[in-house]
């Protein structure tokens, strides 16, 4: 088993469908339907991959992605954005926050999978 994987995803459709694409790939997944616990479990499990959206309720994917870049816990951490906007602004301001890649949904499931493995291998071994 490989992972965990953390998903931050406020649509639970996205949720188990990403849940299935890991899973089926051989990650554990840890969930969340917020921004605010989702940085609560990447604190408490140090994730190696966490996945996140950006329009999401209470709080932005890009604030996610600074909260979780702000922790030196989670430095070693492969952060994905994952998001229907597919502007090109967006996508910079992800990767200055310090998003390592940005995915545009819909995508294809080896397409998430490619994304992760190359940024794994880019990362090098976990040290959490």
């Amino acid at each position: 088993m490989k992972g965990p994987v953390l998903v931050i995803d406020n649509d639970e459709s996205i949720v188990e469908f990403l849940s299935f694409i890991l899973e089926d790939a051989g990650f554990e997944v840890l969930t969340a339907l917020d921004g605010h616990l989702g940085i609560d479990l990447a604190r408490q499990h140090k994730p190696p991959v966490i996945i996140c959206d950006l329009m999401m309720g209470q709080m932005h994917g890009f604030e996610v992605v600074q909260q979780i870049r702000a922790q030196p816990d989670l430095a070693r951490s492969v952060v994905i954005v994952a998001s229907s906007k597919s502007y090109k602004p967006d996508m910079d301001r992800a990767r200055e926050l310090g998003a390592n890649d940005y995915l545009v949904k819909p995508f294809r499931a080896d397409e998430l999978i490619q994304m992760i493995e190359r940024n794994l291998a880019s990362t090098g071994p976990s040290g959490g």
